[in-house]
């Protein structure tokens, strides 16, 4: 699955004070990781921070948009009816849209 880089917040200014983490979703069914927290690296343009939470160490993804640190994949900045409420069954777009993942 190929993300436009455009999805992504453009890089921000330098100052690391304004680097905000968003989320990040794993659409692979095989992966064992489903939401990773995302943000650029304040130092280069084209390296990514990946992480389980903001409070974790981080991987550091070089590329134009981030990919899943256990498959490679390119991750999706939002899917509808993913990573939303737990016990809220999935609606047939994010259903969809997994399944062309695979």
């Amino acid at each position: 699955m190929i993300i436009q880089p455009e999805r992504w917040a453009p890089q921000q200014r330098q100052d690391t004070a304004v680097q905000t983490w968003s989320d990040g979703f794993c659409l692979t069914d095989w992966c064992t990781a489903k939401r990773w927290v995302v943000r650029r690296d304040a130092r280069h343009n084209d390296l990514w921070l990946v992480a389980v939470s903001s409070m974790e160490a981080t991987w550091e993804i070089a590329g134009v948009v981030p990919v899943c640190p256990l498959c490679g994949t390119n991750l999706s900045p939002h899917v509808e009816g993913v990573g939303e409420a737990p016990c809220v069954a999935d609606n047939p777009l994010a259903a969809y849209a997994r399944r062309l993942a695979a």
